[in-house]
């Protein structure tokens, strides 16, 4: 038989690459399988050892109570010491001004003269009406004393010397009346002389000479101001107000009601501070419905005049660092979905995590102010909690933070 010899050569060349590409083939799944059942092995070994997996490690510090100083701004209107509206206690016309407007005035100093020929008159009167009163009264004197001496001779009857007795009390009695008119009627000549209650500043008036005033009318002649000292009055969060409250009556209670906090104004929108502290005066005791804050009322000298009746100005209180409260980095805070709570992880007595629910109240710098939910010595999570889950094993290492 006659063979090509071409043809002969490519077939088995064909035959040749399919044995090996299925040797290939069958080396390859051999590995594959050495290599899961070195896996299965290698797995079902560290099951067997029991080993755990890693703790978390977390950075943590221990909560303690530090000092803290109160000095948010807050914002506040200055208020006169003492206020005076001049009105007149007499009616009449208004005579002089005797004072220059803007000008300091002194307590008891004249301000205006209203007419005084009124009552002058009834003073003059009543000085009559109380003389007339004497002279009844010595009349009446006489007349008893002289029943007196005879109803012991049985010359007058008792009716006589009763009546005697009776008139004279009468007469003593108008003496005391008339005194008191005599009074009034002064009174009412001295309120012609219209004085200033207080000292202080007055405002510019608002009558002039020959106009007719009336006792006790509702525009005032005048207002007196008292600008040294003055009141500054600050307004706070019912909230913070009643942790200043509290911060107050124990400071108080402390130095047997001798503690005062200081109190640094800013007048103006530079950062310069005010040449002269105050100090925090009372706490109102009622909340504004409107705005839900509290009044705190400071007290500062105004030697210069430089604050104003009406000016807005911004303090802040300090106790000097008497108040102590546990402050947290606000790094270890998380606020919770609802956006209502917030939370801290902290590491119980097992070295687990556990996540705790806290009440803050304002911020101290970069800390929140914790009201409710931590106690001094609890170990607060500060680093890698990110991650953490209750009752999570820990790795704790304490760590220092710069306040």
């Amino acid at each position: 038989m006659y063979f090509r010899p071409s043809t002969i050569s490519k077939r088995s060349t064909k035959a040749v690459n399919r044995r090996w590409a299925v040797l290939l083939l069958s080396t390859c799944a051999s590995q594959l399988l050495l290599s899961a059942c070195g896996d299965q092995n290698g797995g079902s070994d560290e099951v067997g050892s029991g080993k755990a997996p890693s703790a978390a490690v977390v950075g943590y510090i221990e909560v303690q109570p530090q000092a803290i100083d109160h000095a948010d701004p807050l914002p506040g209107r200055v208020v006169a010491y003492q206020v005076a509206e001049i009105r007149p206690q007499v009616s009449g016309i208004i005579q002089s001004r005797l004072f220059e407007e803007g000008s300091y005035v002194d307590e008891g100093q004249q301000l205006y003269q209203i007419d005084p020929a009124r009552y002058e008159a009834d003073y003059d009167m009543a000085q009559a009406n109380l003389e007339t009163a004497e002279a009844q009264r010595l009349n009446a004197q006489s007349l008893a004393d002289r029943l007196e001496r005879l109803i012991k001779d049985n010359a007058v009857s008792q009716q006589e010397y009763d009546n005697a007795v009776s008139t004279l009390s009468q007469a003593k009695a108008a003496i005391s009346l008339a005194k008191a008119e005599v009074r009034m009627a002064k009174l009412n000549l001295d309120y012609t002389k219209v004085r200033s209650p207080i000292s202080g500043h007055i405002s510019p008036t608002t009558v002039t000479k020959g106009a007719l005033v009336t006792e006790r009318q509702v525009m005032p002649l005048a207002t007196v101001r008292q600008l040294d000292p003055v009141y500054v009055d600050l307004s706070q969060s019912a909230v913070a107000a009643g942790d200043l409250r509290e911060r107050l009556t124990a400071a108080r209670l402390e130095n047997q009601g001798q503690a005062k906090f200081a109190v640094e104004l800013l007048p103006t929108k530079t950062n310069a501070a005010y040449s002269h502290e105050g100090t925090l005066n009372a706490a109102e005791l009622a909340v504004d419905t409107q705005t839900g804050s509290i009044r705190l009322r400071s007290v500062f000298p105004n030697p210069d005049k430089i604050l104003l009746p009406g000016m807005f100005v911004r303090a802040s209180v300090k106790d000097d660092g008497r108040s102590k409260a546990i402050a947290i980095p606000q790094k270890s805070v998380t606020i919770e979905p609802e956006g209502k709570r917030k939370s801290v992880w902290v590491i119980d007595s097992d070295n687990r995590a556990r996540k705790r629910f806290i009440s803050t109240g304002t911020a101290y710098k970069n800390r929140w102010v914790v009201l409710e939910g931590l106690e001094a010595g609890e170990r607060l999570i500060v680093e890698g909690r990110m991650m953490l889950t209750e009752g999570a094993e820990l790795s704790p290492e304490k760590i220092n933070l710069e306040n």
